[in-house]
């Protein structure tokens, strides 16, 4: 793939969503993906949940279960991957038409690995600004989110070694372990996100909170001081 690699074949590709009580949203995340997907390998890692999510989740994908945490969520689907290509996408997300080919495309030119660009579903002019922070944050800080999805080869990811165990932030560490790897990029199709993490608590509440926990962790506190603050914050 990508640099040499030599495969002769289309490479295949893992979507990894790591859940913990998405009932009300996975059935119409997993049911816009689905399609998108072809020949590709889908896999839904439950943490616990105790509403309807596995039984949702089973109904599009392969289900395993894992302790709870998403670093430890994520390393147990990308375990139990196949493919030659990772995707690591958030619960509440969908992708436009061409997303998978757009990331095979990116690696194959020489990418290491990235992110897509972003879209709120959402009117509010605040949404806009958001999504150009976040767009920003890929493109220009190459830190990438699973909001934004998270994409890099197999192998690469084997080298890094997984995400992080920590409380919060895991993306945050593994992006910084990819970007010593080579070259990120976004790319397009969009990735669109659910606006209900906003709308349920204040747009301007949730961006200064995300904001404000993203400045301490430059500023070297540590992710499990973090994770109690953010506990307090929400």
């Amino acid at each position: 793939m990508g640099r040499k690699s030599g495969l002769q074949t289309p490479p295949t590709i893992s979507v990894i969503i790591p859940i913990l009580n998405e009932a009300k949203i996975l059935d119409q995340t997993l049911s816009q993906l689905q399609p998108k997907l072809g020949s590709h390998e889908l896999i839904i890692v439950d943490g616990g949940s105790n509403d309807n999510s596995v039984c949702i989740a089973e109904k599009y994908g392969e289900v395993l279960t894992s302790a709870r945490g998403r670093a430890k969520q994520l390393n147990a689907g990308a375990a139990a991957a196949t493919g030659d290509i990772l995707i690591f996408l958030h619960a509440d997300i969908r992708l436009e038409p061409g997303a998978l080919k757009a990331v095979a495309s990116a690696l194959s030119s020489g990418y290491i690995g990235g992110g897509f660009r972003q879209k709120i579903d959402g009117k509010s002019i605040l949404y806009r600004v958001i999504e150009i922070a976040g767009n920003v944050r890929g493109k220009y800080l190459k830190v990438f989110y699973g909001d934004s999805g998270i994409f890099l080869a197999r192998a690469d990811f084997e080298k890094i070694g997984g995400f992080p165990d920590i409380p919060i932030l895991e993306e945050m560490e593994f992006s910084k372990e990819l970007r010593k790897l080579g070259k990120t990029t976004l790319v397009a199709p969009c990735i669109h996100i659910s606006a209900r993490r906003w709308e349920t608590r204040g747009v301007v509440r949730t961006t200064l909170n995300n904001y404000l926990i993203t400045l301490l962790y430059f500023l070297k506190i540590s992710p499990e001081r973090l994770a109690e603050l953010y506990r307090h914050i929400r």
